[in-house]
């Protein structure tokens, strides 16, 4: 009987320990209070999150347990959350934070944000537009949470030991003693990329001088990236000599390799944008959504931007973003990440076409891209090294001539912004961009045949 008793107590402490484990491997992760979608880096989602449910608990007693939702740049969340809407009322998202204020204005313009009244507070120091650039929807479907400009980061280290100058302006990244020492972002795939080049059109007489400039600049490119970060590392470690970047992946390389690189904000052609936040359709939890929204915009939240780690900042990672909050910049002056500027005073008098940028950074920037240089990228580079090597000669004038051309359906502004249209269309898309695509591939072709 003792032995019998003893086999029974085993057995039922075997059975009862493997319950527990059972258990233990079928409990599930708690449910999160907030669903964000970002194309932030993790350091960014780190020190907000903290920060907010930091504010959260003393201004509400209670904690937010947030899920990132990782669905790659702005152009694939954007693309995403379109499908989704499609065939849904929700997508189980709360928030879009990041991306651009393109993605933010289409998803806008689908019905996919849903208005915010914010309190009087922020709406006070939140400023309308920085250099003609809305920095908020005028129905609350979309708020600016930070704003950004683009330029050029260079690598003065080796540019010094070429003995080549500091590009200074757009035109600069085409020069013939670059060839093959720049680099581009994918605009199909980079928000930043796409604001970059409409930037670069921008800064030309119209359409087609822009144009000419930016396949100058596709055609000196060593490679595409398919992310815009990617280009600030690789002119960091040395791999290319300099490229377009948006100012804080540009200030993040600053901080780490000091005066080995350098960075230009582009005279005559920096505009301010805005980096948004939305409230998405059907959002799950809408109350604790607002709330982030709100603690984004407060001076705490604009704090997290712009300062370095310890204090008011960040705990642990400096951010390098510009605040848009007005205030912020009088509280912390002379107190903030040093390569940071006060756009306020720094946007100067260029003025963004925003109706025009804002129909070519949603449709035309990525599919022409990619019909012009991605899906084009030897034989385009073999084109205009042909053109470089004639010089300024007539056959290189005539040369020069048709590899800026573009399609007829593209050849002037107006003709662009109409053909930008159709893109919206899966159909006409898809036939378009097939034209393009076998447009250059010919252009280039002949141009790299000769004589």
């Amino acid at each position: 009987m003792g032995g019998d008793s003893w086999i029974r107590r085993c057995l039922s402490a075997v059975l009862a320990s493997g319950l527990v484990l059972a258990s233990a491997g079928c409990r599930r992760k708690a449910p999160a209070d907030l669903v964000i979608v970002s194309p932030h880096h993790k350091n960014v989602q780190s020190e907000f999150e903290r920060a907010f449910r930091e504010w959260h608990k003393k201004k509400f007693g209670s904690d937010v347990r947030v899920e990132w939702l990782d669905r790659g740049g702005s152009s694939a969340i954007t693309r995403s959350l379109i499908n989704e809407y499609k065939t849904a009322d929700s997508s189980g998202i709360d928030l879009y934070f990041g991306g651009g204020g393109p993605d933010h204005k289409y998803l806008t313009a689908n019905g996919i944000t849903v208005p915010v009244k914010l309190p009087d507070e922020i709406m006070a120091q939140l400023p309308e537009t920085i250099g003609g650039v809305r920095q908020y929807d005028g129905q609350g479907r979309w708020y600016g949470a930070a704003v950004s400009c683009v330029g050029i980061l260079y690598n003065a280290k080796l540019l010094k030991a070429n003995k080549l100058p500091i590009p200074q302006t757009w035109g600069d990244l085409a020069a013939p003693a670059l060839f093959g020492r720049i680099e581009a972002a994918d605009a199909s795939e980079s928000g930043s990329a796409r604001l970059a080049y409409e930037m670069i059109v921008q800064s030309a007489a119209d359409w087609p001088a822009g144009w000419a400039k930016l396949l100058k600049i596709y055609g000196n490119s060593k490679r595409f990236t398919g992310a815009a970060g990617d280009v600030v590392t690789d002119v960091a470690y040395g791999e290319v000599l300099a490229g377009a970047a948006i100012d804080f992946y540009a200030f993040t390389q600053l901080a780490q390799y000091g005066q080995d690189l350098g960075f230009v904000a582009v005279a005559g052609t920096t505009a301010f944008t805005p980096d948004p936040i939305s409230l998405l359709k059907g959002a799950p939890h809408p109350e604790a959504a607002k709330r982030f929204m709100e603690f984004v915009l407060s001076v705490p939240g604009q704090a997290l931007w712009c300062l370095p780690p310890g204090g008011d900042g960040p705990a642990l990672h400096a951010l390098y973003r510009q605040p848009i909050r007005r205030d912020v910049y009088e509280k912390y002056k002379g107190k903030m990440l040093a390569p940071l500027v006060d756009p306020f005073e720094k946007s100067g008098a260029f003025k963004l076409d925003e109706a025009a940028a804002e129909i070519r950074i949603s449709r035309l920037h990525g599919p022409l891209m990619t019909a012009a240089a991605i899906d084009n990228a030897a034989a385009l580079s073999k084109a205009w090294k042909a053109v470089l090597d004639a010089g300024d000669s007539d056959r290189g004038r005539a040369l020069m001539k048709e590899f800026t051309a573009l399609p007829a359906d593209l050849a002037d502004e107006a003709a662009a912004l109409a053909t930008a249209g159709k893109l919206a269309d899966p159909g006409q898309r898809l036939t378009l961009t097939r034209a393009w695509q076998e447009f250059f591939h010919q252009k280039y072709k002949r141009i790299a045949a000769g004589p």
